[in-house]
């Protein structure tokens, strides 16, 4: 049976007074207000690296929308934001295949690619041949307008043997409750198995589901359970600090869709025992850190503060209390505070906006000066971003694939150690990094 979880109007107003209480009532300028100006300083560095980067790219892709935001505020610890432009490894691009507007890239033992569509249903792609196939049958129908999801594949920890994979989608409204309105949209994580010819989806079912889930991306743990990432999609409202409504959280549960027995707000009575950490607004990019087994993701702030987090089983993240963003009309989130007792700070942070998407830790061999570096990327920065890590901070920032003039939606490291990014563009491409000689055109 699908997990379900029920929550009292009075319970959630309670939980979000003690949240943001005190000095937190007002969580964004007032609309009377206008949204002050923030232009570039002459040391600004765009969303290209440099000045002259900038130019440079604005005259290949016209201006990029964030290019003009020079909001700042400094962090709260050294090196969270604006690392060292840094270049290393040579490269050269190769486009794989095209194929419908995608979302992410999972690599089966085959060698084939499973990518999900926007629209729904998914697609394998040889990534020796280029050869896409047709859809998969079987597929659930999602949402297809409004908060429409749909997340990652994620392949069971025997997926070579049992052939099960997991994933999250929005599913279809419906309809309209008379005299009530819309009814909430319903978030579901579906497990299946894969056909052994690749060609259709078995055996579909319904292990987890709650109203207003948004499910982004769906991590396996190195335990067995599943990480997922709910989205609030809202500029500044208050769910991502409720304890019963999944916008804006970290759920985990197991693969039959029962509640862990160690989650850390399985105590409260008054939370969602699926929660795992909350205070986030949108996360696109979640990845484990293979050195650690940590959990790391990548967030969408509204209007720039886009942030790299580490996650901590319980931790609050500060969404919308804490911010080194502003909402999508340029107000200030909770009058620009960025640091409360008890919330967590990102590890990384950019201003202006690069809206993350997909993320993966490097380690493999076909790029050296890339170990241990992580991946992003982005959609309004349309560029992949590589940070290059020591001791889990970030000291160095390297924009890649900015000539492309694409935004990015899901980015991989493949079984051979290359790269793989597909975009986010009509219709998206596959593209492939590989390594390149000096002098080599």
């Amino acid at each position: 049976m699908p997990q379900t979880f029920r929550a009292s109007r009075a319970v959630t107003a309670l939980a979000l007074v003690l949240t943001l209480a005190p000095g937190a009532a007002s969580q964004s300028q007032p609309a009377s207000q206008p949204a002050p100006s923030f232009p570039p300083g002459p040391d600004y560095a765009g969303v290209a690296g440099s000045p002259a980067e900038n130019a440079r790219i604005t005259g290949l892709c016209g201006p990029n929308r964030n290019a003009k935001d020079g909001y700042h505020v400094a962090p709260a610890v050294p090196g969270q934001t604006r690392a060292p432009i840094v270049s290393s490894a040579l490269f050269a691009v190769e486009t794989v295949a095209t194929l419908d507007r995608s979302m992410a890239i999972t690599f089966l033992p085959s060698g084939h690619m499973l990518i999900p569509q926007r629209a729904g249903g998914m697609r394998t792609v040889d990534p020796k041949t280029g050869a896409v196939s047709e859809p998969l049958k079987g597929t659930p129908a999602i949402q297809q307008s409004g908060l429409s999801a749909a997340s990652n594949v994620a392949l069971d920890k025997d997926f070579a043997r049992n052939r099960t994979l997991y994933y999250g989608y929005t599913a279809p409204s419906a309809g309209p409750i008379p005299g009530q309105g819309p009814q909430p949209l319903m978030g579901r994580i579906a497990k299946a198995k894969l056909s052994a010819d690749e060609k259709s989806l078995e055996a579909v079912t319904t292990i987890y589901e709650q109203k207003d889930l948004v499910p982004r991306r769906i991590v396996l743990a190195r335990d067995g359970t599943l990480l997922i990432a709910s989205a609030e999609v809202a500029s500044g409202g208050p769910n991502p600090q409720s304890l019963q409504n999944p916008r804006g959280k970290i759920l985990r549960i197991a693969t039959d869709g029962s509640i862990p027995k160690d989650n850390p707000f399985l105590g409260n009575k008054d939370a969602n025992p699926a929660f795992y950490a909350l205070g986030f607004r949108d996360i696109q990019g979640a990845a484990l850190n293979p050195a650690t087994g940590e959990l790391w993701v990548a967030e969408n702030e509204p209007q720039g503060g886009d942030e790299l987090n580490r996650i901590k089983p319980g931790g609050n993240y500060g969404f919308p209390v804490i911010s080194y963003g502003r909402e999508n009309g340029g107000g200030l989130i909770n009058g620009g505070k960025t640091v409360q007792a008890g919330m967590e700070q990102p590890v990384y942070y950019w201003n202006p906006s690069i809206a993350p998407s997909g993320m993966t830790f490097y380690d493999g061999k076909a790029f050296p000066a890339w170990k241990g570096s992580v991946f992003i990327g982005t959609m309004s920065g349309q560029q992949l971003v590589r940070l290059s890590m020591k001791d889990g901070k970030v000291v160095g920032e390297e924009k890649l694939l900015m000539d492309r003039c694409k935004r990015t939606k899901d980015v991989r490291q493949g079984p051979d150690g290359l790269i793989y990014v597909v975009t986010d563009e009509k219709p998206s491409e596959i593209l492939r990094l590989v390594p390149k000689k000096p002098g080599v055109l």
